[in-house]
């Protein structure tokens, strides 16, 4: 009878040790492949982060492209706002029919050319 317990004794020690070693695998197998998917994660970040970084650099570019057209449509609208000042000044003063055209509307229509 005591051998047939150190018999029943070995194998369970035997499957207790051959369950563990599968256990120890498995758990060995999850942790490769949330090393991997982490990797992945980590590549898809890095990306990411360029991508973003590009699209500040870009938005900067156009606002500061933006902000020189604007300028330059002020100055062009300043400038034709000051010929038609001129202009009506010009016309008020001086007969309309046998007059050239002011020296500023002459200006402004080669410059449009």
């Amino acid at each position: 009878m005591f051998n047939k317990f150190k018999t029943w004794l070995n194998l369970t020690a035997l499957c207790l040790i051959l369950g563990l070693c599968g256990w120890v695998w498995y758990q060995s197998q999850m942790i490769s492949s949330l090393k991997a998917k982490n990797q992945t994660q980590a590549q898809t970040i890095t990306t990411q982060s360029q991508t973003i970084a590009s699209l500040k650099a870009e938005a900067k570019r156009n606002y500061q492209l933006t902000q020189e057209v604007t300028q330059s449509e002020s100055k062009i609208r300043d400038q034709s706002d000051n010929v038609i000042r001129t202009i009506q000044t010009q016309v008020k003063n001086v007969d309309a029919h046998n007059a050239p055209a002011p020296h500023n509307v002459i200006e402004f229509l080669q410059q449009s050319d």
